[in-house]
């Protein structure tokens, strides 16, 4: 007799060129990819990416901009298109029991999204890494660990 194969679990990886995001005020958007990868615990109906990266401060001597600092972007592959995504610009935590939305993800299945950051014209600049959630909005909880993404902006 066979034995069942062992548990696995959720994971995600975000994957961008050169493994960190430096972005520029008013420059060029950068893109970057999250992964998922189910295991054969448990399927999700409502499972959300969420994006969060503290308020910058920028260092000594640069002038700081005003205005809402960064555009994230998610693509659409229906469409082809961009469409506006939530980046969470705060110094607390959202509990995961405040999110909501999310999309299926069947017992090992993979998905990879793409997405792109640009820092707008009359933004902050500094450094503070982007924090990537997965929210099992059903459960209000994480799904996985979160995963860190290096960025500053000058």
């Amino acid at each position: 007799m066979t034995p069942p194969p062992a548990p696995t679990r959720l994971t995600v990886a975000v994957d961008t060129r050169g493994g960190r995001l430096a972005l520029v005020r008013g420059g060029a958007p950068q893109e970057f990819t999250v992964t998922l990868r189910n295991g054969n615990t448990a399927e999700y109906r409502h499972l959300l990416v969420a994006f969060q990266m503290e308020i910058l401060v920028g260092e000594p001597g640069t002038p700081q901009g005003s205005g809402p600092g960064f555009r994230l972007e998610r693509f659409d592959p229906a469409s082809g298109g961009w469409r506006p995504a939530d980046l969470r610009i705060a110094n607390d935590v959202k509990p995961p029991s405040q999110f909501t939305g999310g999309s299926p993800l069947a017992r090992e299945a993979v998905r990879v999204e793409r997405y792109r950051l640009r820092a707008t014209a009359g933004g902050p600049t500094g450094s503070s890494p982007v924090v990537v959630s997965l929210i099992d909005t059903d459960a209000d909880h994480e799904a996985a660990a979160h995963v860190v993404l290096g960025h500053s902006t000058a």
